[in-house]
């Protein structure tokens, strides 16, 4: 989920929570991103379901030449997160030095600005940071 600063104070914090979908058929749980039906038995009758926020990183990427929205912010590493839930979810890693990202590491998801848009406009999201706990 992705926001602007202004729709942040319209929806205030409870509805920025981390999220997946979980398929009321087969109860498969799926990241948060829109859709519409259930990837392994093909229902439509999805609800959402707020996670942990905890989890661990499965795979990452460092992104040096990042789309021109994140220009500025390069390098930062993209992870795919598997969460204490099961679901597998991309999201990108902040606040460590990139030598001390590795597969394996302790994550856990945090708010934070994403981009600043074309007209100024500030957009936050759900990044991870190391969990140290």
């Amino acid at each position: 989920m992705t926001v602007s600063a202004i729709e942040f104070s319209r929806l205030g914090p409870p509805k920025l929570r981390l999220y997946a979908m979980r398929c009321k058929s087969c109860n498969a749980l799926h990241p948060w991103w829109e859709h519409f039906h259930c990837y392994d038995c093909g229902s439509e009758d999805l609800v959402s379901e707020e996670m942990g926020g905890k989890g661990e990183l499965s795979n990452y990427t460092v992104v040096y030449y990042p789309p021109r929205d994140f220009l500025g912010q390069e390098p930062y590493v993209v992870g795919h997160i598997t969460l204490e839930e099961g679901v597998l979810m991309p999201a990108p890693v902040v606040d460590t030095a990139l030598e001390d990202v590795q597969i394996g590491t302790p994550v856990k998801a945090t708010l934070r600005r994403m981009k600043l848009g074309h007209e100024g406009d500030i957009y936050y999201s759900q990044k991870f940071v190391v969990d140290r706990s």
